[in-house]
This record gives structure tokens, sequence and C-alpha cells, in this order.
């Protein structure tokens, strides 16, 4: 069916704008993703670029912090850019993608639920029927039923750990201009927003997947049955 190019088929079409849909999600996510990331990129090196009063060639609290917050948003934000030119590129030529994606099905061991899924959406696409299979059905209600919820999680989870890591460095950058000592609160607060960069980013990618596959259920059904 890929190879001919034929879209009359009601069965491949909805593979195939799933898949599509699939990676379409993730290039709206990762550019909505990594525009917040320029705006905080700019942010940080504006601010480290402004003049401080400090000893030559010493570079004070502050400046460290946004030295390395848009370090390290400039670098996500790289990272970010690639995933949306590489899932847009599937989008724009979906049957290419698409045809690609095929052998990373793999051949399931007869007699198991892959198996058996496989052979019930190989029956549904020769039959051209646009109705889907029962055991698809099932298969992708039971990954939505936990799938979306954990998406939502995910996200607001993600909002939650990015206003807490704004919220801890500016606290620290506040005490710090203040304190001529560091105590044992000041550096557990370090600590703190040391851990706390990585988990966002973390639930950052997690809130990306998640959604993806909520949107686009059949194709990581189908991957990871």
């Amino acid at each position: 069916m890929v190879q001919s190019g034929s879209r009359v088929n009601p069965a491949y079409n909805t593979l195939l704008s799933d898949y599509t849909l699939y990676h379409a999600v993730l290039a709206i996510e990762g550019s909505i993703f990594a525009l917040l990331l320029i705006v905080l990129s700019g942010y940080c090196w504006r601010r480290f670029k402004r003049p401080h009063h400090a000893e030559p060639h010493t570079w004070p609290f502050e400046k460290k912090v946004y030295f390395g917050f848009g370090l390290v948003s400039t670098v996500v934000t790289l990272g970010l850019l690639l995933i949306v030119v590489a899932n847009l590129s599937s989008v724009l030529h979906p049957q290419a993608g698409f045809a690609q994606s095929i052998p990373d099905l793999g051949t399931p061991q007869a007699g198991t639920y892959k198996a058996t899924l496989y052979q019930a959406v190989a029956t549904w696409a020769q039959s051209g029927t646009a109705a889907m299979p029962a055991m698809l059905q099932d298969a992708v209600r039971n990954r939505l039923a936990w799938q979306l919820p954990k998406a939502i999680v995910c996200s607001s989870l993600f909002v939650v750990f990015a206003v807490l890591t704004a919220c801890v460095w500016r606290n620290l950058i506040h005490v710090h201009a203040k304190a001529t000592t560091w105590g044992l609160k000041e550096y557990a607060g370090i600590t703190m927003g040391v851990l706390v960069v990585p988990l966002t980013l973390l639930l950052m990618l997690m809130a990306l997947a998640n959604t993806q596959a909520s949107f686009a259920p059949i194709t990581l059904t189908l991957l990871f049955s």
C-alpha cells in the first residue's frame, strides 16, 4: 500500500493519519517549548551581560546563575529544534516516514498478544474497511486510560517545577546579595536549586512524550503493545 502511494484504503488512511498526527503534535509542542526557552535564554544572557560591581576577572553569584541558565536553556533549545525539524520532515512527507517505521514493528513471536494484534491490523488493512478491529480499539482504549492522565499529571508537574525553579534561584540571588557569609540553610537552598533543574527538564520531556501519545495512540500502541 505504501509503495503504491494509493490513499483509497480507509484502514491505511487511518494508520497513516495517526502516524502523521503523532509527529505533528511533537513538532507543535516542541516549537512551543523551544519558543519559551528562547525567551528564557534571551533574558538570562541579557542579565548576564549587565555590568556588575565586582572585582576584576571575577563573576558575582548572580552572573554565574544567569550564565548557567543561559547555557542550559540554549543547549536544550537547540536539541528541541532538532527534534522539531526531524518530526516536521515526517509531517511533510508522511508516507516515506511511515514506510521506514514499518520495519520497527518487528515480527512478534507467534501466539503472543502482539502477534494476534498485528494479525488483526493486517487483516483490517487488507479488508479496506473504515472501522478499526475490536482488538485494536481495546488496546488503544487501554493505553489512553493511563496515557492521558499521565500526560495531564506530567504537564501540571512541569509547570509547578518550572515555577519552583524560578522561585528558588530568585531567592538565592536575593539572599546572596545581602549575606556576607553562607550557612547550612543557603547551601541547602543551592542543592535544592541544582536538583530541581534536571527534574524540570525531565518533566518537560515526559509531558511532550505523553501528550504526543495521547493525541496519536495507534502508532504507540502498535510499537509498544
